[in-house]
């Protein structure tokens, strides 16, 4: 991989002396960024551009190139990549479009530039992609201009499917004085994906952040294990995040873990931080070439007191306290201040007072107490002198983060002239907006604690091999004894039952566990049982039983004890296809769905995990005890959290797995069983 970044010598394929020929844009980029490698032209006839030899055939070049980038009509690739081979270069982008992405009906030509890669030995970047920008050697292959004054060489690196977000991505750090590293458009992934450039990035010294654009993820657990062992702070910008055209969930655990919100957890787990646009990504960018702040302790200043109340209530939103002031502090305020102007205390309202060394003062003596984590500064200004006292103030604050390595946010609307000048006065980010700023900054502070939190091992790409003593469920509804049974193996007790077909042996049955009795259908695709006057409860005796019996009328007849009060929960997963085996909890009973207090993480799970699974979800409060209900056996929950997470594991071919209700008992007394769904696939 790092020769794709750092070649010697590239070859580009599909040149000619056209002016709209889009292949001679790459070699143009590269003139103007100074590659220092050499670049050779190769088109489908011999000419020349500029001067420069366009040979016909890769056989013609005089040496084997480290790279070799195709813009060239998808009909004649295949043969192209081929003679690349038999010449000896092994590292191929392909740039050109008109694949998957165009339609299905396209997927065998990728089929075949496959198999001719893996005949070679290649790897392969693309298609459908503009390849990429290494800013630290001039290596800019788009084949669309690009422009030195454009980007600034800095320390984040950039993933993405679409070439089309990586300009944007470099407009919008251009405006705010950020500087990249590397930048790689992947299209298609059709050998090389997101883990493949991911695990490059985070080993790579010149890149100090990692942002990704994805449509998809390949293999959801090997780019959580990449991700999660990572120092650097990856954000992710994930789109395709809406439910059409994705098939309808059909049991409650199903519905509740759909796919985006498994996305947000696994993603949460590995450590990443998401975002919801490109300014959120350049937002975080810019809060993360600040030092992360080692707690939520801040000290507000800010010009009127509009502003610090609205920074105030911004920074509770979003996790953070004010920290108190030491009697030193507030004594060099009153000292320094008119009374009556400046607030003496946390927000700091600056009054009418526009003091930058004063400010700039207060600034550094906040930044020296011990309980201040970071400093926000919510500035205005006005035209003329004040713009270059500010300007002053923006370099003076750069100076102090790097002296005492914290975090000073510096939030600003500036005037339309200098808008961008203040921004290029230092590398100090300037924010325009706090709730943006400190939106940022709870991330900043989130991977702080992830980075600093007890280690755990990365192992979810080595999680999910099928034990193989484990025997397979069929395909479609798993009869209900069954999944009963498959439970119980699992340290899930159900409560006592029996599979009955009609009144006769419903009656021995009844007989046999004891009234009060439920009696439900046991038909194994029947997925709402209530809503369907498939459920009957609370059975007394022998003449209610074929009552129940005739008003469900087909059997098979599931009869089971009534179980004793307690509170309902809704336990269960599903595999994902993209990051495996799922684990769901929450408050259960008809009103799961309605509820949706669930949650949810990519297995496996174990008990520290479990146990806060149980505490994220609202209803933990009534689990623990509340209004002299309970507490209930939160340590069995946890404990069947675990065992199922274990099965999902080991049962692979499980697509859906609903358990609805367990009936968690009072504490010590455990739980029980009374409906349970299972889908294989």
């Amino acid at each position: 991989m790092k020769t794709m970044f750092f070649p010697g010598s590239v070859a580009v394929f599909g040149v000619s002396d056209a002016p709209a020929n889009l292949a001679r844009v790459i070699v143009e980029n590269m003139d103007r960024f100074k590659f220092p490698g050499t670049v050779y032209l190769v088109g489908g006839k011999a000419g020349s551009l500029d001067g420069r030899r366009i040979y016909s055939d890769a056989s013609e070049i005089p040496e084997v190139p480290d790279v070799a980038i195709f813009l060239v009509p998808a009909r004649g690739l295949a043969a192209a990549i081929d003679a690349c081979g038999e010449k000896g270069i092994r590292r191929i982008v392909i740039e050109t479009g008109g694949f998957s992405e165009f339609g299905d009906d396209r997927r065998s030509l990728e089929e075949e530039v496959l198999a001719i890669a893996g005949k070679w030995g290649m790897e392969v970047m693309g298609p459908n992609c503009v390849g990429i920008i290494n800013v630290e050697n001039g290596l800019v292959m788009p084949f669309y201009p690009v422009h030195p004054e454009e980007l600034k060489q800095g320390p984040i690196s950039i993933i993405s499917q679409s070439g089309g977000i990586i300009h944007d991505l470099m407009m919008l750090c251009h405006m705010e004085n950020i500087g990249l590293c590397k930048l790689a458009s992947i299209g298609n992934k059709l050998m090389l994906d997101e883990s493949a450039f991911l695990e490059y990035c985070a080993a790579d010294p010149g890149t100090a952040m990692i942002g990704l654009y994805l449509e998809d993820i390949r293999d959801g657990r090997r780019f959580m294990d990449l991700a999660a062992a990572a120092e650097k702070p990856v954000i992710l910008l994930k789109s395709n995040r809406s439910p059409e055209g994705r098939e309808v969930a059909r049991l409650h655990t199903a519905a509740l873990a759909g796919d985006d919100r498994i996305v947000d957890e696994a993603m949460r787990q590995a450590g990443v931080h998401r975002v919801n646009g490109l300014k959120e990504m350049v937002d975080c960018f810019k809060i993360f070439s600040l030092p992360l702040p080692k707690g939520p302790r801040l000290a507000i200043m800010a010009r009127s007191g509009g502003h610090a109340v609205l920074a105030t209530d911004s920074a509770h939103r979003h996790g953070f306290k004010l920290a108190p002031f030491s009697d030193r502090l507030l004594g060099m305020l009153s000292e320094k201040t008119r009374a009556g102007v400046i607030k003496r205390g946390n927000p700091i309202d600056l009054g009418d007072i526009f003091d930058i060394d004063l400010y700039l003062e207060i600034a550094e003596m906040a930044l020296r107490e011990e309980g201040v984590d970071g400093v926000l500064i919510a500035h205005s200004y006005a035209p003329g002198d004040d713009a270059s006292l500010t300007r002053k103030f923006i370099r003076s604050s750069s100076a102090l983060t790097a002296a005492y390595g914290k975090p000073v946010v510096f939030c600003t609307i500036g005037h339309k002239v200098d808008w961008f000048d203040l921004r290029n006065v230092a590398d100090l980010p300037v924010f325009g907006n706090v709730d943006d700023a400190l939106a940022s900054l709870s991330l900043s502070l989130e991977h702080y604690r992830n980075r600093t939190a007890k280690p755990r091992p990365s192992r979810f790409a080595s999680s999910g091999r099928r034990a193989a003593a484990q025997p397979r469920l069929s395909p479609g509804f798993t009869p209900i004894e069954d999944v009963f049974g498959l439970l119980k193996a699992y340290g899930l007790a159900a409560a006592d039952h029996r599979i009955v077909e009609g009144i006769e042996d419903g009656l021995e049955g009844a007989r046999s566990i004891g009234y009060p009795v439920a009696l439900k259908s046991a038909a194994p695709g029947m997925l709402h049982k209530t809503e369907e006057g498939a459920v009957i409860l609370d059975i007394r005796d022998d003449a209610a039983l074929g009552k129940a019996i005739g008003r469900i009328k087909t059997g098979p007849f599931l009869l089971q004890k009534m179980a004793p009060p307690g509170c309902e929960v809704i336990l269960g997963g599903r595999t994902d296809p993209v990051f495996g085996p799922v684990v769901l909890c929450g408050l259960g009973g008809i009103f799961a769905e309605a509820y949706d207090d669930v949650a949810i993480r990519v297995a496996p799970v174990d008990a520290e995990t479990a146990g806060a699974m149980v505490d994220e979800i609202k209803g933990g409060r009534i689990l623990k005890g509340f209004r002299r209900k309970g507490p209930y056996d939160v340590k069995y929950l946890i404990a069947s959290i675990v065992n199922i997470s274990r099965l999902l594991l080991e049962h692979p071919e499980i697509r859906s797995l609903d358990i609805n209700p367990l009936i968690l008992m009072d504490e010590g007394r455990g739980g029980l069983v009374v409906d349970a769904k299972a889908e294989a696939g």
